[in-house]
């Protein structure tokens, strides 16, 4: 008897050991279940998924890049930053794009973004870095989050880039079926469970 209650006990409590996580790993949660999802269509040619709660922001005011759209949270340190722009000097595949020096020491891997091939890059300093990049019409498609709440940052950057979608300029402009205008959030929702 004393010993299948301590069996019992041995199990329960390996079961609910937290994970062991070493410096610099990046660890990725799975969904929280209920977050209300809404849509962000860009005129740059894509579109995806994000918590309702997060506060965007354009940056119209960036002359350099097709879309800067930062994505926040008050109650959550860091950011998610989906970017398009040209190629950087050098840069002619994502090969090449994952040997630019501020990728240096960083892990690399082979993944997908928008149905494309693209790499996935985790990065531990002088940040907390991941990055999911692809090429698609000589432009660089990148999702970087900055993973200052880690858990946080890194369940919702999983949102956005399993949820990405490259979109034509016509699929951007206002329809019936009730399409966000180019840049704009959707009033879509969606509950992730």
């Amino acid at each position: 008897m004393v010993l299948a209650v301590t069996g019992a006990g041995g199990i329960y409590f390996f079961q609910k050991k937290p994970p062991v996580i070493t410096p610099g790993e990046v660890v990725i949660p799975t969904p929280t279940p209920n977050i209300e999802l809404t849509t962000w269509t860009d005129e740059a040619g894509f579109s995806f998924k994000y918590p309702k709660d997060l506060s965007v922001n354009k940056h119209e005011e960036d002359p350099d890049n097709y879309a800067h759209v930062e994505l926040t949270h008050n109650a959550h340190p860091g950011k998610i930053i989906v970017w398009v722009s040209d190629l950087p000097k050098g840069v002619i595949n994502l090969a090449t794009w994952t040997k630019l020096s501020s990728f240096a020491g960083a892990s690399v891997i082979d993944t997908t973004l928008g149905g494309e091939p693209a790499k996935k890059i985790l990065a531990s300093a002088p940040v907390k870095m991941l990055s999911v990049g692809t090429i698609s019409d000589n432009l660089l498609f990148n999702v970087e989050a900055t993973l200052t709440d880690n858990e946080y940052w890194a369940g919702v950057h999983d949102t956005i880039v399993g949820s990405f979608v490259f979109t034509d300029a016509s699929d951007s402009a206002p329809s019936s079926g009730g399409a966000a205008p180019a840049g704009e959030a959707a009033d879509e929702e969606e509950i992730l469970e």
